[in-house]
């Protein structure tokens, strides 16, 4: 409960949603999209940061997509199964949730948009102001790789950044 991530955009950048469950979360509030034909196979998804998470509690948990009720981290399978302390486990959230106020500090990235959706909104500058870019950038650019690492070796083995859950 002191977590989130899955939820705030940081390992995932939409959740695969089934075409049963598009009435229901759209009662409870949350926004399915279907995927265009021409950009993907028209699959329903429903885009990360997850609307009905407010710090790192759902606020629809009991009405959540099925995607979400079956994913289980590897970080929680590991505090579950004795491989992992609570300690160790709160540490590790700790230091993700320090590399993301780094990324969206860098980036004047707001908890409401994706960290990778900035990132990929960067454009390489030319000439003069690409070494001022690089400075600037330096501590965000270090904070997404120990991002990654931590992320792919505590929480998700196929981390990526913003793919599908």
């Amino acid at each position: 409960m002191q977590c989130g991530l899955c939820c705030d955009g940081t390992f995932y950048g939409s959740v695969a949603i089934g075409d049963d469950e598009s009435e229901r979360l759209g009662r409870v509030g949350l926004r399915v999209l279907r995927a265009p034909e021409d950009r993907g196979d028209g699959a329903l998804t429903m885009a990360q940061p997850c609307s009905a998470l407010r710090g790192v509690l759902c606020t629809v948990y009991a009405d959540r997509p099925s995607a979400c009720a079956r994913f289980e981290c590897t970080l929680r399978k590991n505090v579950r199964a004795g491989e992992s302390t609570l300690d160790e486990g709160v540490a590790n959230v700790a230091r993700m949730r320090a590399l993301l106020a780094t990324i969206r500090g860098g980036l004047d990235c707001p908890d409401t948009t994706s960290i990778w959706e900035k990132i990929l909104e960067l454009e390489e500058p030319a000439g003069a102001d690409a070494a001022a870019a690089a400075r600037d950038y330096a501590a965000v650019i270090a904070a997404v790789g120990e991002l990654l690492n931590v992320g792919r070796a505590v929480f998700e083995p196929r981390f990526a950044g913003g793919g599908t859950r």
